[in-house]
């Protein structure tokens, strides 16, 4: 569990996995300009009313279409009037499930809805209470809801690593049995999830301290009777500038994959990684086809899970193998691999090396952390890797436009520096104290973005200057992984606590936040395609099997 404290080898084509998807009664996934996806706009192909007995027409459900059959779903927000509208660019005529998000209700089900061209279908909509508010809970309400010290609702935080919080609040383990759950979990590897447990191929020991958490976990789950003995706590529902949006959802082909990162490639094409799995993946956002590669071992007996995705001047995909302490390039043209390793004598078992970065000059940097502390220079055409001793553990990373390396500890709450020219380290911390560096993107000019997870923050270090800037997100327990900026000079982010995308206007602080329909879906990279408009924002549900597109209205 993680600590939360506020609370050079060529594939063959046997390792070809192609997975096409049948789109059948799918959206168009973003041909054609967005419309309003909540006002009365005669140009919508499916509209209707959101009404309960207890608020009469309800502002902030979300409404989710997805064909019969189909792979494919999009979303849309009530207004304050309660309307919905789905744009006709969005929906193709044929037979879709209606469902909703609004905690604390349910969809009284409408049925099957056929959505025909050429004209407008009115469907309204009755919410009624639910039966069961447990199993609509984020991950954040439920750590509202649970008593407890900061300390103790923070260790219950870090499951979300693995799996959503409802698993641990559900279960019925005593403190006895908790103590076994525990000590199994921590054997874990960083890349496991709830569908795929990937064991450390070391044993981890109990921590101190598992006793007494074991101990709070038994008095907060169902151990003790079929109820809990606290209220269970909700957020807001979306209002005003956050119903303003449209989100689609792309199921992948395979439930126990974890698309930790999604990242857009110059040509608009969705690259993926596996976090548990050796594969990478591509969705077509103009078709909907998504196409999957197994990628080859770098070093037999680790983990092939891969994390980061960047692309070279060339627009090839390369995937930082975690566990394998190696990178992977895909050429798009032939579809093949080739990987490199980072030299046995620079780093451990135990080290990690899931982060890239490209060089202006088509070198890549490559990052050891946890066990070992280095930073290493790829150069593609001739194979030499240089290796540079970093002060302490580094975990996000980005080069900017003169090839100088920008790195974000999580552990220390710093942001790292190394002049590519010279090998010079420097460390900045962050203005608010062990904030949680997390991941970043460094701007067109040269501003390093990034997360600060544990302070609830978004920060800027601005690379010329070395000043630092840093805006708060009101939502408690906020969590955010990554951060980047679009065109327009919003900064997104998003997390693994809250099922929110975070949308940054840092003229003014203004934070909008934008909820997601699947619950718990787990996210950790965030990238933007600044080409479309709206803009598109690409997250991975790093949880739910799903690639995810936010576009927002306004």
């Amino acid at each position: 569990m993680l600590h939360f404290p506020f609370l050079k080898r060529r594939s063959s084509p046997r390792f070809v996995l192609a997975v096409f998807l049948c789109l059948s009664g799918a959206s168009l996934h973003g041909l054609g300009p967005a419309q309003s996806s909540n006002s009365n706009s005669s140009d919508a192909i499916l509209s209707g009313v959101v009404t309960s007995q207890v608020e009469g027409e309800m502002e902030g459900v979300l409404v989710t279409a997805k064909g019969v059959g189909a792979s494919v779903a999009v979303t849309v927000v009530t207004n304050d009037g309660g309307r919905y509208a789905f744009p006709r660019s969005r929906l193709q005529p044929g037979p879709y499930r209606i469902s909703i998000r609004a905690v604390g209700y349910d969809l009284e089900d409408p049925g099957t809805v056929e959505v025909r061209a050429g004209s407008t279908q009115n469907v309204n909509l009755r919410l009624r209470a639910t039966l069961d508010l447990a199993s609509q809970l984020s991950n954040v309400e439920w750590l509202l809801s649970v008593p407890g010290t900061e300390q103790q609702r923070n260790a219950l935080g870090s499951c979300v690593g693995c799996h959503a919080i409802a698993f641990a609040v559900k279960s019925t383990h005593d403190t006895t049995a908790w103590r076994s759950v525990l000590h199994r979990m921590r054997n874990y590897s960083s890349p496991s999830f709830w569908l795929n447990p990937i064991k450390w191929p070391w044993e981890v020991p109990p921590r101190a301290g598992d006793a007494d958490l074991a101990e709070y976990l038994s008095s907060i789950n169902l151990s003790s009777g079929p109820d809990w003995k606290y209220e269970l706590k909700t957020l807001p529902r979306p209002k005003g500038v956050s119903t303003r949006v449209i989100i689609t959802e792309y199921d992948l082909p395979r439930r126990e994959s974890q698309p930790h990162d999604a990242s857009v490639a110059p040509d608009g094409m969705v690259w993926y990684s596996d976090f548990g799995l050796p594969y990478l993946g591509r969705l077509d956002p103009r078709t909907g086809e998504i196409k999957e590669w197994r990628i080859p071992v770098a070093r037999a007996g680790s983990s092939e899970g891969s994390l980061d995705v960047k692309f070279d001047r060339e627009g090839n995909p390369w995937v930082g193998l975690l566990l394998q302490r190696s990178v992977a390039k895909f050429d798009v043209k032939t579809e093949t691999f080739e990987t490199w390793a980072i030299p046995e004598e620079k780093a451990s078992e135990r080290s990690r090396a899931g982060m890239v970065a490209m060089g202006p000059d088509g070198k890549v940097w490559l990052k050891t952390s946890v066990d070992t502390y280095g930073a290493h220079l790829l150069d593609p055409s001739s194979g030499d890797i240089t290796s540079y001793p970093l002060p302490l553990s580094f975990y996000g990373t980005d080069s900017n436009s003169k090839g100088d390396l920008y790195l974000a500890s999580l552990s220390d709450g710093v942001i790292g520096e190394l002049i590519a020219k010279t090998g010079e380290v420097a460390v900045y911390p962050t203005p608010t104290p062990r904030s949680g560096s997390r991941r970043g993107h460094v701007d067109e000019q040269d501003r390093f973005w990034f997360a600060e997870f544990f302070a609830h923050k978004i920060g800027m270090f601005d690379t010329t200057t070395k000043q630092f800037r840093e805006w708060p997100i009101p939502t408690p327990w906020a969590g955010p992984y990554d951060a980047i900026r679009d065109s327009k000079g919003y900064v997104w982010s998003g997390g693994m606590h809250t099922d929110l995308i975070y949308r940054l206007n840092p003229v003014d602080g203004e934070v909008t936040e934008y909820l997601m329909p699947t619950l718990s879906p787990n996210f950790r990279n965030i990238d933007v395609d600044s080409s479309t408009d709206p803009v598109s924002v690409w997250l991975g549900a790093n949880h739910q099997a799903k690639i995810i597109r936010v576009e927002p209205l306004e």
